[in-house]
């Protein structure tokens, strides 16, 4: 390899590194604007990665917790990292958005090792996993607005999950307290929450497809829980 190359080559190593750094920054300032952050981030002694799991874009896969007076919320902080591979797009936000789950589960304000064991954590995490392995799941966002996912073996409260184990959960309420995008030094990213379905909000998105998800969605921010999932409520179904 030429000089040229060589120097060009480490350029291009500084600015993914800054890039990188300035990415967690701006999401950790962010949320510190909503709640307290941890100075420690939730993340994995081994990479997932390096046993099968799905890549996420510059390797980390760690997710913060938020802690405010009457909820507290869980988000990856990873999934919209640059791209670090030279073969991956150049000046892109990795996978363009990042989950969060907002709960009133008390339980999600002890000892931040504690958390991996919590269903809200296992939630955010599988959801997190399957966006990674998504070869493009902001586009569906940019389309549709509000998705739905479902999930099964996961130990969340039994009153949401119906009779054949299955668990509904609807992504992109609005919420009135955190930003739908985050500006950060490629792009702007979407900022994603997730919100459990009792088992008939979830037939009913079933049955409705598109126009349901967005018929829920309006009727949570009309009972104003919106995109918060509360630990113990009422179908609205």
């Amino acid at each position: 390899m030429s000089l040229f190359l060589k120097w060009k080559q480490k350029k291009q190593e500084k600015e993914a590194e800054r890039v990188l750094e300035e990415s967690i920054s701006k999401r950790k300032d962010y949320w510190n604007t909503i709640g307290h952050v941890d100075g420690d981030v939730l993340t994995h002694l081994l990479n997932p990665m390096f046993f099968g799991g799905p890549a996420w874009p510059s390797g980390r896969q760690t997710f913060i917790r938020v802690q405010k007076t009457e909820t507290v919320i869980l988000a990856s902080d990873g999934l919209s990292d640059p791209f670090q591979s030279p073969e991956e797009k150049s000046r892109k936000q990795g996978k363009g958005l990042e989950f969060y789950i907002e709960c009133d589960d008390e339980s999600l304000r002890g000892p931040l090792s504690d958390i991996q064991d919590h269903w809200a954590f296992d939630l955010l995490y599988q959801m997190s996993q399957n966006a990674a392995a998504h070869p493009n799941m902001l586009e569906l966002f940019m389309k549709h607005d509000i998705l739905s996912i479902e999930f099964t073996d996961l130990d969340v409260p039994s009153h949401f999950v119906n009779e054949n184990g299955e668990i509904g959960v609807l992504l992109g309420v609005q919420s009135p307290s955190v930003s739908a995008s985050l500006s950060l030094p490629y792009e702007s990213i979407k900022l994603i929450s997730m919100k459990l379905l009792t088992p008939s909000e979830l037939e009913y998105v079933r049955e409705q497809g598109a126009q349901g998800r967005r018929q829920l969605a309006e009727t949570f921010q009309l009972s104003k829980s919106y995109h918060i999932t509360l630990t113990k409520r009422e179908s609205l179904i």
